[in-house]
């Protein structure tokens, strides 16, 4: 079984990686499919014989078209080869409001040919048919998640926070930082919305603890992180077992 989750940028895609690799048991492949180059970031993991594909697709306004995208593939695509589930994921910050978000989502199954008899809402798994590149009826599920990513609920607020508990001095780092981007934009020119804050909080820490752009360094960090203990925060993502 193929699946993909599509969701906002390159951060989410990185920080999913290691969650499911952790949370869930996914491996990492490593590996190049020519898929990639249509994502901003992309990975392929993989787990008892089953594949899972993360794309960062560059933002809230690119979802749409890489999910037309991956139906175009399945349109396309010979026996096995189709993504039977495919999970968007956003934030609720992110999208103009749910229904239109999920309007736009069923006027794409229908311009690609997929039937499905279920309305697509949040936090709700989707079962539809369409026809593969050899004419075969194939199914295809769609889970589509709007999280409100508040305050503990985002990952890199996690991640931060898990840090934090574990060194008194990466703590205190963590602080500052933390104070500066609540204060430096204070007119919210440039951080406009509560994710920008977030992920700026994030971005700061690790520009001073990474600061020389050392990548093992930052791999080690989220491997260690107790990514599995998520899931009491963002129960949302037990949907992941379903993969």
């Amino acid at each position: 079984m193929n699946s993909i989750i599509i969701c906002e940028g390159s951060t989410d895609s990185i920080l999913l990686q290691y969650f499911l690799r952790t949370a869930y048991g996914w491996e990492d492949t490593k590996d190049h499919i020519p898929l990639s180059s249509q994502f901003k970031t992309f990975r392929k993991l993989q787990k008892q014989g089953r594949i899972l594909c993360i794309g960062g697709s560059g933002g809230v306004s690119q979802i749409k078209n890489k999910f037309d995208y991956i139906l175009e593939l399945n349109s396309l695509a010979a026996d096995h080869e189709q993504y039977d589930k495919i999970i968007i994921l956003t934030d609720r910050d992110e999208v103009e409001t749910e229904t239109v978000f999920c309007e736009e989502l069923r006027q794409i199954l229908s311009e690609r040919n997929v039937q499905t008899t279920q309305q697509i809402k949040n936090n709700s798994w989707i079962h539809s048919r369409m026809k593969n590149g050899q004419g075969k009826e194939i199914s295809v599920d769609l889970l589509l998640l709007i999280i409100p990513f508040e305050q503990t609920g985002a990952m890199e607020t996690f991640l931060l926070n898990s840090i934090a508990q574990e060194d008194t001095y990466d703590d205190t780092i963590i602080q500052l930082g933390n104070a500066f981007v609540d204060t430096v934009d204070p007119d919210k020119r440039y951080l406009s919305k509560r994710r920008y804050m977030t992920k700026a909080k994030f971005d700061v820490y690790f520009s001073v603890r990474t600061a020389a752009e050392q990548f093992v360094e930052r791999q080690n960090l989220l491997k260690h992180i107790p990514w599995e203990k998520y899931l009491l925060i963002q129960d949302s993502f037990k949907q992941f077992a379903d993969l």
